[in-house]
């Protein structure tokens, strides 16, 4: 009797010893969380900032739109004009109202 517990005492100090040097599992995942965090912010700054610059570079080119074709409506209406404007997404309504023409007039020189 006395060598069992002997021997259950000594196997529990060999299991506690063992169990100091265990690598503990937990603090890995939150390693590995608070670096997968980080990345996702970083990630969501970057796409905010391109958000940003795409923002402003539409902003850009729509004033720079308008600046382009405001002296059209001066001068007589080429298909060159018509279609560069069309080209640029603006639909046959708003190039009408630009050029201050019939939407018909318009259409007809993009149909050439």
């Amino acid at each position: 009797m006395e060598w069992t517990i002997f021997g259950l005492f000594s196997l529990s100090i060999i299991l506690f010893v063992f169990s100091m040097f265990q690598r503990d599992r937990t603090k890995d995942v939150e390693k590995q969380l608070e670096n997968l965090s980080i990345q996702l912010m970083q990630e969501m700054y970057q796409l905010q900032n391109k958000v940003k610059l795409l923002e402003e570079e539409h902003m850009i080119t729509s004033n720079h739109k308008l600046k382009d074709y405001s002296n059209i409506s001066e001068g007589p209406l080429t298909r060159d004009d018509v279609l560069s404007m069309y080209e640029d997404g603006y639909s046959v309504s708003d190039i009408a109202a630009i050029t201050k023409r019939q939407e018909i007039e318009v259409e007809e020189l993009l149909a050439k």
